[in-house]
């Protein structure tokens, strides 16, 4: 198998140990680690390097929001996941990058979503039909909860970065974009958006089809990183897997 299957794990300082056991469990369970190329998405560094310069501003709450529409947003890489492509051109990536949000863990060889990919597709993902609850307006770190259709679809992008759609993704097009044309999917066609088992971002509390187990569970919701969601569903799939960690892994990753 080529080096052609690209990593990003979406980044937030506030929730950076969910970050790094999500990539733990991808290195843990991937039967051939070093065909991968993983990396986190770190806003920062792409601050750095021209590539995001999207402003926002943050209210006394600590929400943040976009300066482009003035709607909130929940993480650090809630718009740079967009840009995935962009890195790997610049890293002269080839083949399919996968973007999965820092709130996730992985527990099946991440090669076999991989094997899913068809290249009829520009992007593939876990179509989700839900939207949160009207009076649920709050995520896990008090942060607003957004309605809109496609929620959650842009949580784990599988990019086809040979597909003409994905070739538009640049960083103007990410910088310059409204939140709703990016998470919507409004940049590619709906033919051109291909469906990923549902098991592969399992969400706990919303879908999964019955005597199917979660390949990657989601901790979209609240995750046990927070004192308030230490007793949620699946935590101790979660914690099981951060005491399994060394500390110079954490450490290793928190340096970078």
């Amino acid at each position: 198998m080529s080096q052609d299957r690209h990593v990003f794990i979406g980044w937030d300082n506030r929730e950076s140990i969910g970050s790094i056991v999500c990539k733990f469990t991808i290195l843990l369970n991937s039967a051939n680690s070093d065909d991968l190329s993983l990396q986190f998405l770190n806003q920062k560094q792409l601050r750095n390097e021209k590539l995001y310069y999207r402003k926002s501003f943050t209210n006394a709450g600590g929400q943040y929001f976009d300066s482009l529409d003035n709607k909130p947003f929940s993480t650090e890489f809630s718009f740079t996941r967009f840009l995935v492509p962009e890195v790997c051109r610049q890293q002269h990536l080839d083949g399919w990058a996968l973007f999965l949000d820092g709130d996730i863990i992985v527990n099946e060889d991440i090669n076999d979503l991989f094997d899913l990919a068809d290249e009829k597709y520009a992007v593939m993902c876990v179509k989700f039909n839900w939207l949160p609850e009207k009076h649920d307006r709050l995520k896990m770190d008090g942060m607003i909860q957004t309605r809109y259709n496609k929620k959650l679809w842009s949580s784990m992008m599988l990019f086809n970065l040979n597909h003409p759609a994905i070739k538009k993704l640049d960083h103007i097009a990410i910088n310059r974009s409204s939140g709703s044309y990016l998470h919507k999917f409004q940049w590619v066609r709906d033919k051109d958006i291909g469906s990923i088992p549902n098991e592969w971002n399992f969400v706990p509390g919303i879908q999964l089809p019955p005597n199917i187990s979660p390949k990657a569970i989601h901790y979209t919701k609240g995750g046990p990183w927070f004192e308030e969601y230490r007793d949620c569903d699946y935590a101790e799939e979660w914690t099981n897997y951060l005491s399994m960690i060394p500390k110079s892994f954490i450490i290793n990753n928190l340096m970078m």
